[in-house]
């Protein structure tokens, strides 16, 4: 029982949750931006519609059990983080690069499917908390270990104040890391920025 309880937790984080994080972000652009350009505007109501309803579907599916594992493609891992980088570099105003040494379909399913959620998570979680003007992320593949890192220029945070209470974001990150065998750190501190680093072992 309580397995499924974290499961069905994690579908929402992944699904529901993000999405909706996706439509705070554009309601923010929104009102701070767009509120003199009716035509922009509109194109984004029209976005925030969708993913609210996205949402809503996503969460219906999972209370009616109905919900498919996932609708995640092999092989897709990089194309999908650059399309969701693109989305965010236009909306946050952050320069975002990332670089990708890792073909098509040279990873295991599940460790594209939990490196997509989670690599995803911190990307929001940056632009949502640190403050920051510029977010690094890559990823490589060698000698059966994958490797990615997320890094920001921002404040940064006393890391001890995130363990236990509601900081849902890293500690799902963390937890979907370390089921694939892997290790998840955090380098930040106040003031200087956050490295976030992930080995995860491929063969």
């Amino acid at each position: 029982m309580r397995e499924e309880r974290r499961r069905i937790f994690r579908e929402l984080h992944d699904r529901a949750l993000q999405l909706l994080s996706s439509v705070r972000l554009r309601a923010e652009v929104c009102r701070r931006e767009y509120i003199r350009d009716p035509k922009v505007l509109e194109k984004e109501l029209l976005i925030i519609e969708e993913n609210t309803e996205l949402a809503v579907a996503e969460i219906r599916r999972l209370l009616s059990e109905s919900q498919a594992e996932t609708d995640l493609v092999a092989g897709t891992l990089e194309r999908r983080l650059r399309e969701e980088m693109e989305i965010f570099r236009s909306r946050s105003g952050l320069q975002l690069t990332f670089h990708c040494a890792i073909d098509s379909h040279t990873l295991p399913y599940t460790v594209e499917r939990e490196l997509y959620f989670t690599l995803r998570e911190g990307v929001i979680n940056a632009i949502r908390h640190s403050r920051a003007s510029e977010l690094r992320l890559s990823l490589a593949n060698e000698n059966g270990t994958c490797r990615a890192s997320l890094e920001d220029d921002g404040t940064g945070f006393d890391l001890a104040s995130t363990e236990g209470g509601s900081h849902y974001g890293l500690r799902i990150m963390r937890e979907r890391i370390e089921k694939l065998g892997g290790r998840f750190t955090i380098d930040t501190a106040p003031g200087k920025g956050t490295r976030i680093s992930m080995t995860i072992p491929t063969e």
